[in-house]
């Protein structure tokens, strides 16, 4: 995997801050949020990355924004940053994978540890995908890269000399080697290896 991406979702704005400077050293791309909604916002075209998350976030909380994203890709390793940790909190938290509950005020090494171990787990998930796409035939390669740069099924089909049926049956094949059911998802597994 290429970047080292954390996505900050934090409604203090100095917490948000406290938190990016935290992770400047281990973190190659951060985006910050200021609350669940605001992520929720095109999530399922962001890259994988590692999400640190306030617990008591106003409106959608940080635990309900776990629950609307783990049914989309798992490609967000999660770690619930909380004030005011509970028993309940923690129990719900694992149930929904969280990988660590860090209670505030943080040290900057518990947060950076929780981090690298999201990382870690983050290359372990994606590692059969990357492989995946060794397994694309060399045209199937050729009709991903070709939709990266958004074109249609009729210019890809004409860039390549191909017809539309041909190309709607390559990408059905590379969409099934990759096990996703989308071409925005299969755009961001060869985005995260570098392939675009």
């Amino acid at each position: 995997m290429g970047d080292r991406r954390a996505y900050i979702i934090e409604d203090e704005r100095l917490l948000r801050a406290v938190v990016r400077q935290s992770l400047t050293e281990c973190c190659t791309d951060i985006e910050e949020f200021e609350s669940a909604e605001a992520f929720l916002i095109g999530h399922r075209e962001r890259p994988a990355g590692c999400i640190v998350v306030d617990i008591g976030l106003p409106g959608i909380n940080g635990l309900d924004l776990l629950e609307l994203i783990a049914h989309g890709r798992a490609a967000y390793p999660v770690i619930v940053v909380s004030a005011n940790g509970n028993v309940p909190h923690a129990v719900r938290a694992g149930r929904l994978g969280v990988i660590d509950f860090i209670e505030k005020p943080f040290r900057v090494d518990q947060l950076i540890a929780a981090v690298e171990k999201g990382f870690d787990l983050l290359r372990t998930q994606d590692l059969p995908r990357i492989r995946a796409l060794e397994t694309l035939t060399r045209r199937e390669k050729e009709v991903l890269l070709s939709f990266a740069d958004g074109a249609p099924n009729k210019i890809v089909a004409y860039n390549l000399g191909l017809s539309v049926r041909t190309i709607e049956l390559h990408r059905a094949n590379l969409m099934k080697k990759l096990g996703v059911r989308s071409l925005s998802q299969a755009l961001l597994i060869a985005k995260d290896a570098g392939y675009v």
